[in-house]
């Protein structure tokens, strides 16, 4: 599919397809469910006298990081060959403070709420403070998928009126926020207190699957914006 791109699109515009692309196949390796929250809890973590959920500690932190990286990319070269599209048919003045205001809001979000967690770096951070650093990657990773989702509606939103004026689309590109990944922090932090524990396991279970079922919309809207780029 690349390669009939390439022969059809000029020489500029290559490698901002090639960037969208990449990002999107790298979903593939990133964008999968992790080991069975039951399984771990009930059986690995058990057998491995806790090891297990160090494993998970990692495997979590890294797969959140992963996401923002791929999605970093697919939003720059979304908004590079955006750009390029507009300078091909002499807009790029029409348009031009749009995708600059667009980039750096998404420049924003990815130097504050959803900036890298970092697993190694975390996991260190938590045995100096001997745990009180915990509590930061346990708020960190409770509210990213909702700022991830957030960031993607409004990316969505504001290039669906870039490319309206583009004429490169009539339907807006619309991403359904879950509004179950919304929770407080402080909440959850006193329910398990109160509970002794045990909203604790609803509130892992809750961190350890949001994604599993975001994918699928974040995908979507992917495969959407594509269509677009190949179609044009």
């Amino acid at each position: 599919m690349i390669e009939q791109i390439e022969q059809q699109l000029p020489a500029e515009l290559v490698h901002s397809v090639t960037k969208i692309d990449r990002a999107i196949k790298q979903r593939r390796d990133n964008d999968v469910p992790l080991t069975s929250w039951w399984l771990y809890f009930l059986l690995l973590s058990w057998i491995t006298f806790g090891i297990y959920s160090i494993v998970v500690f990692f495997k979590r932190i890294h797969r959140i990081d992963r996401f923002g990286e791929r999605k970093h990319a697919y939003y720059d070269g979304v908004l590079e060959w955006t750009e390029r599209q507009a300078e091909q048919q002499g807009k790029l003045d029409v348009v031009r403070a749009d995708v600059v205001d667009l980039r750096e809001e998404v420049q924003r979000a990815y130097q504050k709420n959803l900036r890298p967690i970092k697993a190694g770096l975390s996991f260190l951070l938590t045995i100096v403070t001997i745990g009180i650093y915990g509590f930061v990657v346990l708020y960190r990773m409770n509210r990213y998928w909702w700022d991830a989702q957030t960031v993607e509606q409004d990316f969505d939103d504001r290039l669906s009126q870039i490319w309206t004026k583009l004429g490169l689309t009539r339907y807006p590109l619309t991403f359904q926020l879950d509004p179950s990944k919304r929770r407080s922090y402080a909440l959850y932090l006193i329910l398990s207190f109160l509970t002794v524990g045990i909203w604790a396991l609803v509130w892992d279970y809750k961190i350890h699957t949001d994604p599993d079922r975001l994918f699928g919309e974040f995908h979507g809207i992917e495969d959407s914006v594509l269509q677009v780029v190949r179609a044009n």
